[in-house]
């Protein structure tokens, strides 16, 4: 963690004026969205049809998936041993070994 992030606390964030709070809330929002779309871009390259995928839901849980179609930001994901398929987001998911 920065060591700046470190040291700001609540009182000086009290401080800050609205108008620069919410540039702050802003500019983490950004990052939080560009952190994500790396994560799924990532994923997205080591997926492929019929890869065995596990989701990071409580959901899916314990539940053995495979891969039957990739989407542009998510994924179509079937069951195995059971019925039913799901469209996850990429970012969700995580490839078996």
């Amino acid at each position: 963690m920065n060591k700046k992030v470190k040291d700001m606390n609540y009182s000086e964030l009290a401080q800050m004026s609205l108008e620069d709070l919410r540039e702050l809330n802003r500019m983490v929002v950004d990052t939080i969205k560009r952190k994500r779309s790396e994560v799924a871009h990532m994923t997205k390259e080591q997926l492929y049809v019929g890869a065995n995928v596990s989701v990071n839901h409580p959901k899916l849980a314990g539940k053995q998936l495979r891969v039957e179609k990739i989407n542009r930001v998510k994924c179509v994901l079937k069951v195995l041993n059971g019925p039913g398929t799901y469209t996850v987001p990429m970012n969700m998911i995580s490839l078996n070994q």
